[in-house]
């Protein structure tokens, strides 16, 4: 096989790769706090508390509202790129491992497979990258069609921006860098772990096409036994690229799931009951378009993974096992064994990353959505709409 029939394993991650290097993780990692990307992360890292300190303490709902969901995003962002940024040695190991899977695709079949799940990890990545670009250019621009001088996003600061030019400059220009580094943070926290997980449902898959294909082809039974053997490797491979990707997306993703459904609770209440400005739609629909985004594509791969392993048992029995050595039965009766072993990636060891996580995300963020409105009800109406 030659390096073009396959991509290079750095293809797979580029964007995330370049992403980490502007936002200086591995800097970070590597325990060097002095770098020109230090200062984009200590910006990213006082806008959360910039927008926690004034949490509710807006004139409007829709300011209080903003000012909500962006506090717990902020937030939550954080704290993934901080998990993120201590696991990155271990993200170096899951490559070399699919590497090594890599070099095992061989035959027209499997380089098809292979180049379809390159294809799909490729639009996947550049998904991310339009929708947070789009989401970029709403938060950064859509304060300039205000009548009043505003800033993107409602937040604390220990100076009047309002009257003084100096101090609106300063403000304005500290918002825009955060929401900047903020916005790459979220791409490269929330990108990865769908990438990953395609990654492993793309190998598994090749793997039972491997399995299938022995013995239909005319080979020497002592070839059929060796392929048969090396499968077990590559099985033994596969589980061990799974247990590395739930060692780096585990804890980020229950950080995930828990914001999740206030998010999008409170932006849909936003959305519906106080965005009355074309620029504000703009800004909830493609705010809550990343939203789902975060969330259902690493579910759908985590229930595609899932459903894949499971089909990995009856490929055992999809080789040509009837007419090949006795040798090599045995062998096919221990990998029909191991196949047995249906692994379920848990966040933080308690939530499935499984669709029926986003269903229940989705019934959550509903009840919460409810919650407000009949919060808002009890309340009366809102004077500033008087």
């Amino acid at each position: 096989m030659t390096p073009k029939e396959t991509p290079t394993r750095s293809d797979y991650f580029r964007d995330q790769w370049r992403a980490w290097r502007v936002l200086g993780a591995l800097e970070l990692n590597a325990r060097r706090y002095w770098s020109g990307a230090m200062l984009l992360n200590i910006v990213v890292a006082l806008y959360a508390p910039a927008l926690l300190l004034s949490m509710f303490s807006f004139e409007t709902p829709l300011e209080n509202i903003t000012n909500f969901s962006l506090s717990i995003t902020s937030t939550a962002t954080v704290l993934k790129f901080g998990l993120y940024v201590l696991q990155l040695g271990r993200v170096g190991d899951l490559e070399k491992v699919i590497a090594r899977l890599d070099d095992r695709v061989e035959g027209a079949e499997q380089l098809r497979c292979h180049r379809q799940m390159a294809k799909k990890l490729r639009h996947l990545s550049n998904l991310f990258l339009y929708t947070y670009g789009f989401v970029l250019l709403n938060s950064e621009f859509s304060f300039l069609f205000r009548s009043e001088r505003s800033l993107p996003f409602p937040s604390w600061f220990p100076f009047d921006w309002k009257t003084s030019t100096v101090n609106y400059i300063g403000a304005l220009g500290f918002q825009l860098v955060a929401i900047f580094g903020q916005i790459l943070q979220n791409f490269v926290d929330d990108s990865f772990p769908p990438l990953a997980l395609c990654l492993c449902a793309g190998h598994c898959q090749l793997l039972i096409l491997r399995i299938s294909s022995i013995g239909h082809a005319p080979s020497e039974q002592q070839a059929n036994e060796a392929e048969l053997v090396d499968c077990i490797k590559d099985q033994k491979e596969l589980y061990g690229l799974l247990e590395l990707t739930r060692d780096v997306i585990s804890w980020p993703m229950l950080i995930q799931f828990f914001v999740m459904a206030l998010n999008i609770g409170a932006t849909m209440f936003g959305l519906v009951f106080f965005a009355d400005t074309m620029q504000d739609r703009m800004y909830f629909v493609s705010y809550l378009l990343a939203l789902v985004l975060q969330t259902y594509p690493v579910c759908y791969y985590g229930s595609l993974l899932e459903d894949g392993f499971g089909h990995l048992h009856y490929a055992v029995f999809g080789s040509n096992w009837v007419s090949q050595s006795r040798s090599y039965r045995a062998s096919m009766t221990i990998l029909g064994e191991r196949t047995k072993r249906h692994p379920r990636l848990l966040a933080g060891s308690l939530v499935p990353i499984h669709l029926s996580t986003f269903q229940g995300t989705c019934k959550a963020a509903y009840s919460f959505f409810t919650l407000i409105g009949n919060t808002r009800e009890r309340a009366g109406p809102d004077p500033s709409q008087n």
